[in-house]
């Protein structure tokens, strides 16, 4: 009996595990793009650093947000370029986000960016074995002066963007006033150019997607949120430059004219769907009780006279032919 219950226990834990293991390959296979993660970026940069004796790099939420912003951007311009909107430069976007960047500001402070760009398949590793090929990019990602990074994947018309940026930030995490950057061309005060949400319009009923800027928002920023390129909202409202204001109003894309069901239609269909049971049931019901014949009452009466007069007439018949027997028999001698 003992032996009986340990075979039972060690069958369901094999069970057990054989489940686990299949929903754990099942899910990993239904997370597509998942190598191609920001998160999965760092771990590779930080798998990297690990190899050569350095510590991981922190994440920092305001590298997150720069990183990807000149991700996304890159993948609405189809430019794999550190020029971010307006031409601006990587140590002023990190200025304007508000990260605290340690330094000397006027040679850019202690800050590095790697880009690179591939096929949308492309998974993060690639693009750190990529950067490996020359002395600068392997700096940004083992560079034992920097301490934090953020990373930015984005995925556009079948080709992946990927962004890493790794700074230092000041002892005292204050972000510095608005300065000017040596070989910047522009002077950006801190938090002037955080990126305000797009909140996307539907199509109205001649199937054009119209998008009302609003302020703080940018061309490159309104194009990656809908999913289209630059050059197409341009030459869609024809724009020389990527210059828009505030209540501008901007065809982004034309998804076709749409067809208003006629209120005919569903009307129908609810009383076809009401009338069809009671049609199908009441020709059923009638056909089932109506299935034997009926007998009218003459042709019964005239049936149970033609049965009476053949018994009758069969009774007369054996009655004489038991006399003719008996009369035989006694015109007989002994």
């Amino acid at each position: 009996m003992i032996k009986q219950i340990k075979i039972i226990i060690f069958t369901s834990s094999l069970l057990l595990a054989v489940i686990s293991t299949s929903t754990t390959h099942a899910d990993a296979n239904n997370n597509p793009g998942y190598e191609s993660s920001p998160f999965d970026l760092i771990n590779a940069v930080n798998t990297l650093r690990a190899a050569y004796g350095l510590p991981a790099y922190s994440i920092n939420s305001i590298l997150m947000f720069t990183a990807q912003n000149q991700a996304d951007f890159m993948a609405a311009t189809g430019n794999v370029t550190h020029s971010g909107p307006g031409g601006s430069g990587f140590t002023d976007r990190l200025l304007a986000a508000g990260y605290p960047l340690a330094g000397d500001l006027s040679l850019g402070g202690f800050r590095a960016e790697n880009i690179t760009s591939g096929g949308e398949g492309m998974p993060a590793q690639s693009a750190v074995d990529g950067w490996m090929g020359d002395a600068l990019h392997q700096n940004t990602m083992l560079s034992p002066d920097l301490t934090e990074i953020g990373a930015g994947v984005a995925v556009v018309d079948g080709r992946a963007y990927f962004v890493i940026d790794c700074a230092r930030p000041t002892t005292s995490n204050a972000p510095p006033a608005g300065t000017s950057v040596v070989g910047s061309g522009a002077t950006v005060p801190a938090n002037a150019a955080l990126i305000y949400p797009v909140v996307l319009s539907t199509a109205n009923v001649a199937g054009d997607v119209i998008h009302e800027v609003r302020s703080g928002q940018t061309l490159w920023q309104i194009a990656i949120s809908y999913g289209v390129k630059i050059d197409d909202i341009k030459r869609l409202n024809n724009l020389f430059d990527n210059n828009i204001y505030p209540q501008e109003k901007l065809l982004i894309k034309k998804e076709g004219t749409l067809t208003a069901a006629p209120p005919t239609e569903t009307v129908t269909l609810e009383s076809t769907i009401t009338a069809t049971p009671a049609l199908t049931r009441v020709p059923t019901l009638v056909t089932t009780t109506t299935q034997m014949p009926v007998v009218p009452a003459s042709q019964n009466n005239d049936a149970v006279m033609t049965v009476a007069i053949a018994i009758i007439a069969l009774a007369i018949l054996g009655g004489g032919v038991f006399t003719w027997l008996g009369s035989s028999r006694k015109d007989k001698p002994s």
